[in-house]
């Protein structure tokens, strides 16, 4: 029987921002990103782009502070770790995408049964006033390998989405979005996280997406990044009170 354990999470104006105009629960956001976090593509592998993205931003938190991959004392946890390491490197040469994603899921199971009870890992943690989120096997792993702690991984989550900041980067030619915002983006178009298939306020929708449209034709003119972030910033937060203004 493992413990659950509570942890207090400060969620940023950008961060609210962008859950309530794409209609999501904090919780669910956080939710996606933990469940798409895999060792496999940390290690090399390839599967579908939301593992690649959600993995990418606890390698971006793990470059931005300066860690290194924690090395594994205990020795029955470090031959269990290379036995279950050889299985996953051996399916990125020799599987094709596909099926190594498959291959890949079901040797972390056996991973994780193996060695969960030889660790202090969490399977659930609950959030002040928000609920509760299953840790995945991965999620633990990664962050204990990083020397990172779940709470700080989560808030670097967190801290790093911004709606006004993705749209200022991508104004003059589609970039690759950076790892949390693509989190994001991805829960948004798979739809899995939506509250209600159809967005609630549609008129306020109509009205602050055509808004949006203007606002980047004259956001063309503005070549310095800082004073583009300002602006939509400025453009998000009026569309985030009219939503919660407007029952």
């Amino acid at each position: 029987m493992y413990s659950t354990r509570q942890i207090n999470l400060s969620y940023k104006d950008d961060f609210r921002i962008a859950c309530k105009i794409n209609n999501l629960n904090y919780a669910d956001l956080l939710q996606y990103f933990i469940d798409h976090v895999s060792f496999y593509v940390f290690i090399g592998g390839n599967m579908a782009a939301a593992y690649l993205q959600a993995t990418m931003v606890c390698i971006d938190m793990m470059d931005t502070i300066g860690r290194r991959v924690e090395e594994v004392k205990d020795k029955k946890i470090q031959q269990i770790s290379l036995k279950y390491v050889k299985m996953l490197t051996k399916l990125i040469h020799h599987t094709n995408n596909k099926e190594g994603t498959a291959k890949s899921k079901t040797i972390l199971k056996d991973w994780s049964d193996e060695m969960l009870p030889l660790t202090g890992y969490f399977q659930e943690i609950k959030l002040l006033n928000d609920g509760k989120l299953r840790l995945s096997f991965d999620f633990n792993l990664l962050c204990s390998m990083n020397g990172i702690s779940i709470e700080n991984q989560l808030q670097y989550f967190i801290d790093n989405i911004s709606l006004a900041r993705s749209r200022a980067n991508n104004l003059f030619q589609l970039e690759q979005a950076d790892p949390c915002n693509a989190v994001l983006l991805s829960l948004v178009s798979s739809g899995e996280g939506i509250k209600d298939k159809v967005l609630p306020k549609q008129a306020i929708y109509r009205k602050y997406g055509l808004r949006l449209l203007k606002l980047d034709k004259k956001q063309k003119e503005e070549s310095n990044l800082e004073n583009r972030i300002l602006n939509y910033s400025a453009f998000y937060l009026d569309w985030y009170h009219a939503l919660n203004k407007e029952k």
